[in-house]
């Protein structure tokens, strides 16, 4: 039989260790803000007639990782071509899809393409952005 006095100390024992269960959910103690990938485009150059039939296109792009862990992620690099407005996504398999923790990573394109589809007058990088989608945190 309980009377008072034990009622009373099992309902504190219960109390206490209910408030005293911790919980286990430290998710909010390890999450970690991340920087934005910074990116910068370092070299350009449109070359509309090479002399071959072709015309050539080539650039650079540093992307800057300041974050402290390394970053997986894909960027998107967004041209004008005399006026038509589009937008490139890279792959998974893509240089610089993975970013080493306070590192760079350059991405290049030198390409030609055959006067046979055409030649623009212009071309010009409008937007260049990395997305992050997983860190090794």
């Amino acid at each position: 039989m309980i009377n008072n006095h034990n009622y009373f100390l099992l309902t504190i024992l219960l109390v206490l260790s209910i408030v005293s269960c911790s919980n286990d959910n430290n998710d909010s103690e390890n999450v970690v803000e991340l920087i934005p990938v910074e990116s910068e485009v370092v070299f350009f150059q449109y070359t509309s007639d090479t002399g071959n039939n072709t015309s050539r296109l080539q650039y650079e792009i540093e992307f800057t990782n300041l974050n402290s862990i390394p970053v997986n992620g894909f960027y998107k690099i967004t041209t004008n071509v005399d006026g038509s407005v589009s937008t490139s996504f890279s792959s998974t398999q893509a240089q610089c899809n993975q970013i080493g923790a306070n590192s760079t990573c350059t991405y290049s394109l030198d390409g030609e393409e055959s006067h046979n589809t055409g030649i623009p007058n212009s071309i010009t990088i409008t937007d260049v952005s990395y997305e992050i989608v997983e860190s090794d945190n």
